[in-house]
């Protein structure tokens, strides 16, 4: 439920290149007391999560990151070699942060915890940091894995059980990549977007869909279908789940998936898995299709009233005059469409806005830009990550040191906690923890309270 990976994955060429360019479990489940501080990195508002146990900075970029309800686990994915004892197999590695304990341990592992013989990358982590979802290339992750292309898993970090996500009805593997994976509160659920045409029957549309595995019953679903269950005339991408695993939102190029898609541009949708319906987001107060060229990127609440996403749509809004992609949110219980990548004041962003996600109530939301009017004193010139209180009206800078110093490099990809008091980022940023000295992509995290 709780992940962002610090790219867009629709390109995951662009996610690889931009690592090549960087590159120049046995932890209880249950989360602190309510209330409770974390031990280890509370005391400063913004800590490092991609180190090892021993405090040791990656010695490689770290990328895709999510975290816990509350703010205790972050999962990461990270081609450093020195986080845990023995990273010995060349490749990026899943890991798991418990920032009250200070330990860090490798979640991409099979059973008996050897260590992948592939890349593992995206991950996803269930509220209370039990599950951990990721993809991976690797084969002896699970039996019998022998397609040959990039799966998605799910580990249970309290039993230590990986269970592989995209196989077919019959327990086969599938037959294309698979990419993008969300997780359910309770870890029953988890959404993915593939490539594979034998996870579910009649799928013979040649373009990447969304499914849902539910790892209960062993069945697959496919969500990016019309409420007739027309399978889509073009590809679904990044899916998002809300807790109950009610209902998946995903963005997909097809006009058939409602009636009445005439923009001919990429439209943001959600799924309602128990009534079988799907409605589009990306629209206007009056039900509007936007007009812009595409919209992307959907996160959504928990109970599965509010989504997130961006667009370069003008007519979604009154007064749209920015021309830039723009961060909305659709309620769907109230049929509205609000901006949210706006200064505390109401200014529109002056750039476009990246990556948004939204906290289990749906009361915060917070996005990346280089944007340089969204708060006073922006000057870095440089990607910022923002936090916007929807309740209050306030825009606040994440990407800051403890001191409150602006970040002096980029900040990519937030992920905020399901109760909206931290949000992680990726940053090569040298400046916002005391001895940074890796000059490499780090995962941090950020207190609320402290913006």
């Amino acid at each position: 439920m709780h992940r962002r990976p610090a790219l867009p994955y629709a390109d995951r060429s662009c996610r690889r290149a931009i690592a090549a360019i960087c590159a120049g479990l046995a932890v209880g489940a249950a989360g602190p007391p309510a209330g409770m501080a974390l031990a280890a990195e509370s005391g400063t508002r913004t800590s490092r999560a991609s180190v090892a146990t021993a405090g040791t900075q990656a010695n490689s970029y770290s990328l895709g990151h999510a975290i816990s309800s509350d703010g205790r686990y972050v999962a990461f994915d990270s081609a450093a070699s020195n986080l845990v004892p023995r990273d010995t197999n060349g490749a990026s590695d899943v890991f798991l942060r418990d920032r009250e304990r200070g330990t860090t341990i490798r979640v991409g592992v099979s059973r008996d915890g050897g260590q992948a013989n592939g890349a593992s990358a995206e991950p996803t982590i269930s509220p209370d940091g039990r599950y951990v979802g990721f993809t991976s290339i690797a084969s002896n992750l699970v039996p019998g894995d022998t397609n040959g292309v990039e799966d998605v898993f799910l580990r249970d970090v309290r039993t230590g059980a990986v269970s592989a996500v995209t196989v077919s009805g019959v327990n086969g593997p599938a037959n294309g990549s698979s990419s993008g994976p969300a997780v359910s509160a309770d870890g029953r659920y988890v959404t993915f977007y593939s490539y594979a045409s034998n996870l579910v029957p009649d799928d013979t549309n040649g373009v990447r869909d969304v499914f849902v595995r539910d790892l209960r019953a062993g069945v697959t679903t496919r969500a990016s279908v019309s409420g007739a269950g027309e399978q889509a005339a073009d590809g679904s991408y990044e899916p998002a789940i809300n807790a109950d695993g009610r209902y998946v939102t995903f963005y997909s190029s097809a006009s058939n998936l409602v009636p009445g898609d005439t923009n001919s541009a990429p439209d943001v949708f959600v799924r309602d898995l128990r009534a079988g319906l799907t409605i589009r987001v990306s629209v206007s107060d009056t039900e509007e299709q936007a007009n812009g060229w595409g919209s992307y990127s959907p996160a959504i609440s928990a109970d599965g009233r509010r989504i997130v996403f961006t667009s370069n749509g003008s007519n979604l809004t009154r007064d749209d005059t920015n021309g830039v992609i723009d961060v909305f949110v659709r309620d769907l219980r109230a049929g509205t469409t609000r901006p949210v990548s706006v200064s505390s004041a109401g200014a529109q962003s002056n750039t476009s806005v990246w990556n948004p996600v939204i906290s289990a109530d749906g009361r915060y939301v917070s996005f990346a830009t280089d944007a340089t009017n969204l708060v006073a004193d922006d000057t870095n010139d440089t990607e910022d990550v923002f936090v916007r209180d929807l309740r209050t009206g306030v825009t606040s800078r994440v990407s800051v040191s403890g001191a409150g110093v602006q970040a002096d490099a980029a900040a990519h990809g937030p992920v905020i906690s399901g109760d909206g008091r931290y949000v992680s980022f990726v940053s090569r940023a040298s400046n916002l923890v005391p001895g940074d000295t890796n000059d490499e992509l780090d995962v941090f995290v950020r207190q609320q309270g402290a913006w």
